[in-house]
């Protein structure tokens, strides 16, 4: 489709009128071409039109030269631009995502009204691609929606060579990002290597999936809707599911991935298909994140959460769990050998006493808690710990001792580093974990 032809069109279906449109602009050749497009349609829709340049300043001398080209375009075409200068974070993750969500940032900050960008049918196909690749669900194979928010993108229906034959034939000259040329982002790779292999099997591919997309979109969305109603439908006052096997898959699916998410549980493929096989079966299952239980009951979908229990820890008879008790005793360095004998029968661990700072706490499993057990020079997630070691039935019933520092003791795993009894201990804490018939008190 022409660029002008799209451009018309998209506005005319989304009904964007008498409203401030601000384009973000690049000087690339997409982003060049959706702002004359805009231009030409703007008397005809009462577009204020304005424009926004994002500065990265990643690739020197090139990005200043991008920023002077954008200056003279929109002067030369008496467009507002404005040029917000970003400091891109490249310490973490990838790089070309900081800088996108620089650009957004900048976008929210800065732009009025709508905001348009260049992204083509091209862009969209490499997209659904990419994300086919890394593995996505029916929503990530719709690619790039033309509406999001305040953001429009006018341009999705156009091939990049359209949006390049058009500017031939308008004679408008247009920057090139020298990254764009690499393979040395994956997006890249698929763009010169896989894309063009697709395109001799089918020439029109990327319209082909535009196409698909936009099929995809619409019943994502009709699926999204249903999903929502089912959800709603199902959901008790005390958070629990109802009725669930009664749904068709796909909407079980649905169900389960906002119902994990409430309950802040990663909610991929492998969680949802487990809880799924669970809504057969019956019984319980131990998703990754902060000990939590998914149980099915009478075809009932409910979360279990670990009894949180704490307790300042004091010298004698300590009670966490019903039937079982941690002993705390305080000795001296000298005595350790008469006092392990007298209670050898016991579980025991030590540590130094005099390091603890604050009040000791004993407690039961908490997300997140870490530490260099003594031994060790690295630190040690205990629901690593704990998921490699301890069978899952115990694993809601082991005891912690922490203090204002952090974590000191675990049961089964032993002393921090730092609270380990070491030649200059004077004073040991020793803790006894054994079971009795004695109920809490």
């Amino acid at each position: 489709m022409r660029p002008l032809d799209a451009v018309r069109r998209f506005l005319r279906v989304h009904d964007i009128r008498d409203t401030a449109v601000t384009a973000a602009l690049s000087g690339g050749a997409d982003s060049v071409c959706l702002l004359h497009c805009l231009r030409a349609c703007r008397e005809a829709f009462g577009l204020r039109l304005s424009a926004i340049h994002v500065q990265h300043g990643l690739r020197g001398e090139e990005s200043l030269r991008d920023e002077q080209f954008c200056r003279t375009l929109c002067t030369a075409w008496e467009i507002p631009l404005t040029v917000v200068p970003v400091q891109v974070p490249q310490h973490t993750g990838s790089l070309e995502a900081a800088a996108r969500e620089c650009r957004y940032a900048a976008f929210a900050a800065h732009a009025d009204g709508y905001v348009a960008t260049a992204h083509t049918a091209s862009d969209n196909f490499e997209t659904m691609l990419f994300r086919l690749v890394r593995g996505t669900g029916l929503k990530g194979l719709a690619g790039i929606p033309p509406v999001r928010e305040r953001y429009l993108r006018p341009l999705l229906q156009v091939s990049r060579a359209e949006v390049e034959q058009y500017l031939r034939d308008q004679d408008i000259g247009y920057v090139t990002d020298s990254t764009n040329l690499t393979d040395d982002y994956a997006r890249n790779f698929l763009r010169h290597q896989a894309v063009p292999l697709l395109q001799k099997q089918n020439p029109a591919l990327e319209q082909s999936a535009a196409e698909t997309a936009d099929i995809l979109r619409t019943e994502e969305d009709y699926l999204a809707q249903a999903a929502e109603a089912a959800y709603a439908q199902a959901r008790q006052p005390d958070g629990s599911l109802r009725g669930l096997r009664m749904l068709h898959p796909a909407l079980q699916r649905r169900c389960i991935r906002r119902f994990l998410a409430e309950n802040a549980v990663p909610a991929g493929y492998s969680q949802v298909t487990a809880v799924q096989e669970l809504l057969e079966s019956g019984g319980r299952l131990e998703m990754e994140r902060g000990g939590v239980w998914i149980c099915v009951s009478r075809g009932i979908l409910f979360p279990e959460r670990p009894r949180t229990a704490e307790t300042l820890l004091r010298i004698g008879k300590n009670c966490l769990y019903p039937g079982t008790f941690v002993e705390a005793a305080l000795i001296l360095r000298e005595d350790t050998d008469k006092f392990t004998s007298v209670h050898k029968k016991f579980t025991d661990f030590a540590l130094d006493y005099d390091i603890i700072r604050g009040c000791a706490r004993l407690h039961s499993r908490q997300p997140g808690l870490r530490m260099i057990p003594a031994g060790r020079s690295h630190h040690v997630s205990v629901k690593k710990w704990l998921n490699e070691t301890v069978p899952p039935q115990k694993r809601q019933r082991i005891h912690y001792l922490s203090d204002d520092s952090g974590l000191l003791w675990a049961e089964g795993l032993g002393p921090a580093a730092h609270a380990a009894v070491t030649a200059q201990t004077r004073r040991m804490l020793v803790l006894y974990v054994h079971e009795s018939d004695t109920q809490c008190t």
